[in-house]
């Protein structure tokens, strides 16, 4: 899928919402990144960090550890 900008983007449904990852060309620092935002119930998209695609391997390992520690 789309956004209004021509992003692609994908959502995960989480309870009460969605988890949006939308890939930005031009994000953080000018470099191409993940912008990660929540869509609630009511439809509408909350401010959300862009992290640069040079950092997604180390926060998704941080997640795992996060996971495996709880």
């Amino acid at each position: 899928m789309a956004d209004s900008k021509g992003n692609e983007y994908r959502e995960v449904e989480i309870l009460g919402g969605n988890v949006r990852l939308t890939y930005v060309q031009n994000g953080w620092a000018d470099s191409p990144s993940i912008r990660v935002q929540i869509r609630d119930e009511t439809g509408h998209l909350r401010q959300g960090p862009e992290i640069p695609l040079s950092a997604v391997g180390g926060m998704v390992g941080a997640i795992v550890e996060l996971v495996a520690a709880a």
